[in-house]
C-alpha cells in the first residue's frame, strides 16, 4: 500500500483536498489533527500538559482550555516544544497503527506539521497543498475571526514555502475552483492507484 503524507501551510486547504480523495475515490484519510483532539481528550494526557505547561490551560472541571492553549504555543515557542514532545510520539505511534489497520490501493495522511517534525520516513510520497501567503492570511483571518499578526505569527512557526515545495513529490496549487481541484485530486488518483499495481 502506497501511503501519502499531506501537508501545507496554514490556510492552504489541506481539509479541502483530503476531502476530495475521500469523497471523490473513498481513499481513507488519518488526521493527525484528529488523532491530537481526541488524544487530548484522556485525563492522563491533560495531565500531563498541566503539569509540564501549567494549570492555566485546564479548567474546573479538568478540561483542557485549547483556544488559551493554542494562543500561547503560537507565540511561546518553548511551550510548542513542550506540548509537541508530549503530544507527537503517540500521535504517530497512532498513525502507524491505523495505516497497519488498511487494506486498500493508498492512504492519505494529513499532517500540518509533517517537514517541520521531520518524521517522513513511514511515508512514500509527500504531497503538499499550496497557495501565496496572501491566500493563507485572507482564508484564516475570514475562518478563524482572528488578527492578521496573529495568522503571520503562525506561518512563521512553520517550514517556509520554498522549503516546502522542494521536499514535495506532488503539489496541489489551490488557488482556483473547487472544479479545479477535483481535478488535481482525480489525476493524482490515477497515478496513485496505478504505481500501487
Amino acid at each position: 500500500m502506497l501511503v501519502v503524507g499531506l501537508t501545507g501551510g496554514i490556510g492552504c486547504g489541506k481539509s479541502l483536498v483530503s476531502n476530495q480523495f475521500h469523497q471523490l475515490f473513498n481513499i481513507p484519510i488519518i488526521d493527525a489533527d484528529v488523532i491530537a483532539k481526541e488524544l487530548t481528550q484522556s485525563q492522563q494526557i491533560i495531565k500531563e500538559i498541566a503539569t509540564n505547561l501549567g494549570n492555566e490551560f485546564v479548567d474546573k472541571n479538568y478540561q483542557l482550555l485549547r483556544d488559551q492553549l493554542r494562543q500561547a504555543i503560537f507565540s511561546d515557542p518553548k511551550l510548542r516544544i513542550k506540548l509537541e514532545n508530549i503530544l507527537h510520539p503517540l500521535v504517530y505511534k497512532e498513525i502507524r497503527r491505523k495505516i497497519s489497520d488498511l487494506n486498500t490501493d493508498y492512504c492519505i495522511v494529513v499532517i500540518p506539521l509533517l517537514l517541520e517534525t521531520n518524521r517522513t520516513d513511514f511515508l512514500d510520497r509527500i504531497l503538499v497543498v499550496d497557495c501565496s501567503p496572501e491566500e493563507q492570511i485572507e482564508r484564516v483571518t475570514k475562518r478563524d475571526q482572528c488578527s492578521e499578526t496573529h495568522v503571520k505569527n503562525i506561518i512563521t512557526t512553520q517550514i517556509d514555502r520554498e522549503a516546502r515545495l522542494l521536499l514535495a513529490d506532488d503539489v496541489i496549487e489551490n488557488s482556483g475552483s473547487i472544479e479545479d481541484i477535483k481535478d488535481k485530486v482525480s489525476a493524482l488518483h490515477k497515478k496513485y492507484t496505478q504505481s500501487n499495481k
